[in-house]
């Protein structure tokens, strides 16, 4: 029984320990104007053990930048280091690290007894380089021993796909000043194992600025020419001639080949508005219609009543108007009004018809206005 209560008390402690020891990953996402903040306590309980860990995509280069920020002292590795190869008498060696880094000669780089407790067996244990990384390739920077905080940039290789790092072993250090030399204290260390798969949003109308202004242009020049047509031939229009509809169906056509609709699209969202706005004007132009009135033309019509026949009918009044004076017969009277007004109704009937009359009609017709005046003022106006 006992045996058994040891087997399950150790299978508690190894899934506890493997839950302290599991990898983080986080699928994040960043932007041009979005970075990527995250927040890790190193030690739960104290404020001055935090970290900040900054992802930043610098769109302009297609780079990335990893930042690590902390109230302390940082100090990584930059590749896979040995404990062994680095310290000698618990003190950090600069000078055997396997690349080149910046460190005070005259300072002294002190393994704490802490952190030399929490490493087990001291001979054998590797330092993780900090930072493992796919689909990236870092920038040459200088390394730094002591540093107020960690950055790294990265070129982007692909433009498009997903990129990611790891984050791994981070140690922290105490500083102070005795005796005229500067004493570091490393006294923490801890393997983040935090993954990161970073999504890289980019902005579909990046580097696209003269693409922009191409077809902003392109919008205000159809627009100009959708203006000079509807002005030209819109409901307004002054051209009421029979050539008028032929000059707008030229022009008409001459626009719609100038600008063809656009059937391509964009990701870049100023460059589809624009191309969108541009194909309204081409339906606006291939809808539109010539919208005047073209006017009748009026055919010349001669009036066919001769001189001679119109000057006959002056007469006639004339005469029947003295009739009417040296009557005493109503009856008679009335015979002579009616026929009177039928020749001037027949005469002014062909007048109102006809466009063309010669001189000698008009001439003829003034004498016949004169002879129906007087007929008028003398007959009907008893």
């Amino acid at each position: 029984m006992k045996f058994l209560n040891y087997i399950i008390y150790g299978l508690i402690t190894l899934c506890f320990c493997s839950s302290l020891n599991a990898q983080t990953v986080k699928q994040i996402e960043v932007a041009g104007n979005t970075p990527y903040v995250d927040h890790i306590s190193l030690k739960p309980g104290t404020t001055d053990m935090d970290l900040l860990v900054k992802i930043n995509f610098d769109e302009p280069n297609n780079s990335l930048i990893v930042s690590l920020v902390s109230y302390r002292k940082l100090f990584v590795f930059q590749d896979n280091v040995r404990y062994s190869h680095v310290v000698r008498f618990n003190k950090l060696r600069p000078s055997k690290l396997p690349y080149v880094v910046k460190s005070d000669e005259k300072a002294r780089y002190k393994m704490a007894r802490s952190l030399r407790k929490s490493i087990k067996p001291k001979r054998k244990h590797i330092f993780k380089s900090w930072i493992k990384y796919e689909g990236l390739q870092p920038q040459p920077t200088e390394y730094k021993l002591v540093n107020d905080y960690i950055e790294q940039k990265f070129d982007i290789l692909h433009k498009v796909g997903d990129v990611s790092i790891t984050l791994r072993d981070i140690l922290v250090m105490n500083e102070q000043f005795s005796q005229g030399k500067m004493k570091y204290d490393l006294f923490f260390q801890t393997n983040l194992d935090r993954t990161y798969h970073i999504s890289i949003k980019r902005d579909p109308c990046f580097g696209k600025e003269d693409a922009i202004q191409t077809t902003a242009n392109l919008v205000e020049n159809i627009k100009a020419g959708f203006s000079a047509l509807n002005q030209k031939f819109g409901s307004n229009s002054s051209l009421n001639t029979s050539e008028g509809e032929a000059i707008f169906n030229e022009m008409k056509a001459l626009l719609l080949k100038q600008y063809p609709k656009k059937e391509e699209t964009s990701t870049c969202p100023d460059i589809q508005a624009n191309i969108e706005t541009y194909n309204k004007y081409v339906d606006a132009i291939q809808n539109m219609q010539c919208k005047f009135k073209i006017a009748k033309e009026k055919h010349n019509v001669i009036l066919e009543l001769s001189a001679e026949y119109i000057l006959s009918m002056a007469r006639k009044i004339d005469n029947s108007t003295n009739k009417w004076l040296l009557s005493s017969d109503n009856i008679e009277k009335n015979d002579l009004e009616v026929t009177c007004n039928q020749i001037i109704d027949s005469i002014e009937t062909h007048v109102q018809q006809a466009t063309d009359i010669s001189h000698d009609q008009r001439v003829a017709l003034d004498i016949f206005n004169k002879a129906k005046i007087y007929f008028r003022q003398t007959c009907l106006n008893k």
